[in-house]
């Protein structure tokens, strides 16, 4: 194996993992801020029935 390969072959490896974390971080985050938005909107429904 070249040294340019194994150069591009780990950086490109690096580059995937990170986008896969990034990726899941996004996802986590989706996640939260709708829990948050029905939450929210659980509360909204509550007050104007009161």
């Amino acid at each position: 194996m070249t040294k340019e390969y194994t150069l591009l072959f780990n950086g490109i490896t690096r580059a995937i993992e990170e986008l896969d974390r990034l990726r899941a971080e996004l996802a986590r985050l989706q996640c939260e801020a709708e829990e948050m938005y029905i939450q929210r909107g659980d509360n909204i429904i509550k007050d104007e029935e009161v």
